[in-house]
């Protein structure tokens, strides 16, 4: 009768197998099984799995550990999104109100002073710059509306916008601040510039802020356009 293998032996004779069998192959018939370890839980028990720092932990309790991570993560994800579409949501209402209130205005002068108070209460924007082409204006009556000229300083201070006629955002110099918003008692540290009829050029909107984070230069600009929309129609409708 033969003899059992030695202990040393059957060490081997098991590396052999495993070393057979293919590590894909298993990682294949798990995900085809995923039930395959709640049906024998007494494995569950023997799998260790080792941190980096070599504290060793049952698979069931690194399973927890890693749902318990993603929940946080899917929570944190949720409620970011809760938060963007409930600032989204007042600033739809805002966008209502101001359009209420330039279709109402009942002059040039009211779209401009009615604009200006809108932006200042309902959306935190601390100065208001409205600049039309002087094709269409040449005035210099009403307060808070200037003609551009061709070849004045403000076309030449933001002669990439005027030639692109994208809307901008982010930090602004203080001497274009002070170009625009020449009466802004605090200095100013972010601005949006935004095209009126980006097409037939009518002007442009500056919005300045105190705030240097207001303004960002990869910052949503659907906003923004739309307010440059509603102008442009009040704007239009009033220059005769």
């Amino acid at each position: 009768m033969s003899e059992a293998g030695s202990p040393n032996e059957n060490n081997d004779a098991d590396e052999v197998v495993a070393a057979a069998v293919d590590e894909g192959a298993v990682l294949a018939f798990l995900t085809r099984h995923p039930d395959l370890l709640s049906r024998h839980p007494e494995v569950l028990e023997t799998l260790e799995l080792r941190h980096r720092a070599g504290s060793a932990v049952s698979l069931m309790e690194r399973q927890v550990d890693l749902l318990r991570a993603r929940n946080e993560r899917l929570e944190s994800r949720l409620s970011r999104l809760t938060d963007a579409a409930r600032d989204n949501e007042g600033r739809a209402g805002n966008v209502h109100r101001l359009a209420r209130t330039l279709i109402r205005a009942p002059s040039l002068a009211a779209v401009v002073a009615g604009l200006r108070q809108v932006l200042r209460e309902d959306f935190d924007i601390d100065e208001v710059f409205i600049g039309l082409n002087n094709a269409y204006y040449k005035r210099s009556d009403i307060d808070g509306l200037t003609p551009i000229e061709a070849e004045g300083k403000v076309a030449k201070a933001f002669e990439n916008f005027f030639r692109t006629r994208l809307i901008e955002c982010g930090p602004i110099t203080e001497a274009r601040a002070r170009l625009l918003f020449p009466r802004a008692e605090e200095t100013l540290q972010s601005a949006a510039v935004v095209p009126l009829e980006k097409e037939k050029y009518l002007g442009m909107l500056a919005f300045g802020s105190r705030d240097p984070e207001r303004f960002q230069p990869r910052q949503g600009k659907l906003f923004l356009e739309m307010i440059a929309e509603l102008v442009a129609a009040a704007v239009r409708a009033r220059l005769g």
